[in-house]
């Protein structure tokens, strides 16, 4: 029996054994999407809105309308996920995730979640939008434009870490009553915490006339005081000969298409003052586009939200800056990489 059964079959398990562990890798990454989809899900029929008690199957089930296997399918697959913990048939969010789902603190990720669902959409469009068979999806393109970011509490906690990280160093590259030029910058924030911890003068924000709405809230105060400008406009038009002390490119030129990005920049560089400083921040990228981890996927998100956009290489940058008679000056490398270019002085 056993001579049998190893016959031809040996070889056969062999090759299986040897493609196994490959395949197994591959399928993981392949289904990753059904653990984001049962989050959506949870999010979509409301399980996420009671975050201080434990439930039953059938109290779960009664509240989000829906059966009492359903409900047990959906909280099982949760407390598999280390997000919900099961004690004697009852259920509840961990302590801790509950934190983030608690209307009104500034901390409810429950729209993050939900607006997952049209990146699901889109991207499962993927390869009809690379070919141009089918179109990119406008909502999506401008999910985080128009003030809408505000929407996106969990963004907006990482985005302030990496913030606040950065703008310690930046803020020593302001002279006295500097005069600063935030490209992109229609949040407010850097303005807002530059002029919190700093002297400078003024700093103009150029963004697209939708784009100043949180701003307008958040630096009231300043605005009136002409100590924060709006200025509406297009990057790829910036016309600011030699204005600035200091011009800030944060998170913006990975939105545009190759030769948009080397017009921004050099607009850019040419609004600095000789002696002055460009100062870049954006998501690492090596030169050959594959990592840090999980940045080669940031890139595909751009391209999928704007037609030839990308997530350009940190090299990139620096060789544009070398191209246009800037010196790298420093490099800060945290979550985000931070570039600070300097222009010559005049002789």
């Amino acid at each position: 029996m056993s001579d049998r059964w190893a016959g031809p079959f040996s070889r056969t398990r062999a090759q299986d054994l040897a493609l196994e562990p490959v395949w197994t890798e591959i399928f993981g990454k392949m289904t990753a999407f059904r653990q984001s989809l049962v989050i959506i899900a949870a999010a979509e029929l409301g399980y996420f809105d009671v975050i201080d008690r434990p439930e039953s199957r059938d109290e779960i089930a009664q509240r989000l309308k829906i059966t009492p296997v359903g409900a047990a399918v959906i909280v099982n697959a949760l407390a598999a996920l280390a997000l919900v913990e099961q004690t004697g048939g009852h259920y509840r969010l961990r302590r801790d995730v509950a934190k983030l789902f608690r209307p009104g603190s500034g901390y409810d990720i429950r729209y993050n979640i939900v607006a997952l669902k049209k990146e699901v959409d889109v991207w499962s469009r993927m390869a009809g939008i690379l070919t141009g068979r089918s179109g990119r999806d406008e909502d999506y393109t401008r999910e985080l434009f128009d003030g809408r970011i505000r929407w996106f509490e969990g963004l907006g906690l990482l985005n302030r870490l990496d913030h606040e990280q950065i703008l310690p160093k930046l803020a020593g590259y302001l002279p006295p009553q500097a005069e600063v030029l935030d490209v992109g910058g229609g949040e407010g924030y850097y303005a807002k915490r530059l002029c919190e911890e700093t002297s400078l003068f003024r700093i103009d924000i150029l963004d697209i006339p939708t784009g100043f709405s949180i701003s307008e809230e958040i630096n009231a105060d300043r605005l009136a005081a002409g100590r924060v400008r709006h200025l509406s406009g297009d990057a790829r038009e910036l016309d600011a000969d030699a204005a600035y002390d200091v011009v800030l490119l944060n998170e913006l030129l990975e939105l545009f298409e190759r030769e948009e990005k080397r017009s921004i920049f050099q607009r850019a560089a040419a609004a600095v003052r000789p002696g002055g400083w460009l100062v870049v921040t954006k998501f690492p990228l090596t030169r050959q586009g594959t990592g840090p981890g999980r940045f080669p996927l940031f890139s595909v998100r751009m391209h999928m939200k704007f037609t030839e956009g990308y997530l350009e290489a940190d090299d990139d940058v620096i060789d544009w800056a070398l191209a246009d008679g800037l010196s790298v000056f420093e490099i800060l490398r945290l979550n985000r990489t931070t570039m600070v270019f300097q222009k010559r002085q005049e002789t």
